[in-house]
């Protein structure tokens, strides 16, 4: 097993504003383009999830997704601020569950899970080109 320090209720806030490239911007939905996308938000949750995380395991490990669930539930203006709240619910071995809580100006805007694994950095890489044989 891998030892770490991560423990249920290990909580953190990411705080940020908005920007244009956190924005709607597929061609069909340009008249959308000053609203916080739902990509963006699952790119914040990640990186939130990881500056929280990764520092708890050992250096030659690190954490990766493996599943999300958001509720994405109010529209958030572009320019806006926006803060996560992240909670570690459940710690089984090397698997942490993660809740989510956005919040804008307004109140929350979204909610969710997010399921992350402890991994061996090495052997993530040795999988991935295993898997992409031509790419070396």
């Amino acid at each position: 097993m891998i030892q770490h320090s991560i423990k249920e209720g290990l909580t953190t806030t990411y705080k940020r504003e908005t920007t244009v490239s956190d924005s709607v911007t597929s061609s069909e939905t340009m008249a959308l383009d000053f609203l916080l996308s739902t990509p963006a938000v699952l790119s914040m949750i990640i990186e939130a999830s990881s500056r929280m995380l990764d520092p708890l395991v050992p250096a030659e490990y690190i954490t990766v997704g493996k599943n999300i669930e958001l509720s994405h539930e109010h529209p958030t203006i572009i320019g806006s601020t926006v803060s996560l709240v992240l909670k570690v619910i459940n710690v089984e071995k090397n698997t942490i569950v993660v809740t989510i809580e956005g919040h804008d100006d307004e109140g929350i805007f979204c909610r969710g899970k997010h399921e992350r694994a402890i991994v061996s950095r090495a052997k993530l890489l040795e999988i991935a080109y295993k898997r992409s044989p031509n790419s070396l």
